[in-house]
């Protein structure tokens, strides 16, 4: 069988991935500049829009592995942007919030993030019709295939 020259031009995984990485890199250039690892940022991300989450909430919220997460929220940690607290009825489950200064830190990177993505994408059309069908395709997409949230990809 020969290879389809055309394959990746419309196998939508890869076109989704491939809009990802372009959007994001100059935000990646930013993390760097605060010190701020990818999977750091989807941590502090999520906590910062959902508030204190488990462990292993918080990894199927940031959409990551759970071991990914737990090195991510160990960094972060250590760096004073995060809490980790033990559960009340279960001793081993922690439960992580952002500190102080992991809001502020965050609420920076968030306008950063706003005012690249509004610079990237200004001239760009049918951006909330876009919006409103990723929504709709992930919806479908998790509606025909039972158990995604337990096995989550490490993207972007």
């Amino acid at each position: 069988m020969a290879p389809d020259a055309n394959f990746l031009n419309g196998y939508l995984p890869y076109l989704l991935r491939q809009a990802d990485q372009t959007l994001s890199a100059p935000f990646y250039a930013v993390l760097t500049q605060y010190g701020v690892a990818r999977s750091e940022w989807r941590v502090i991300a999520v906590l910062h829009e959902l508030g204190e989450l488990s462990v292993a909430d918080l990894a199927i919220e940031a959409l990551s592995p759970q071991p990914t997460v737990t090195h991510a929220v160990r960094r972060l940690e250590k760096q004073g942007l995060v809490t980790r607290t033990p559960g009340t009825t279960d001793k081993r489950q922690r439960f992580v919030a952002l500190s102080p200064s992991g809001t502020k830190l965050t609420a920076t990177l968030i306008v950063e993030a706003k005012e690249l993505e509004a610079d990237l994408l200004a001239d760009a059309e049918h951006l909330p019709e876009l919006v409103e069908l990723l929504l709709e395709l992930t919806a479908a997409v998790t509606a025909r295939t039972p158990g995604q949230s337990d096995e989550v990809s490490d993207v972007g």
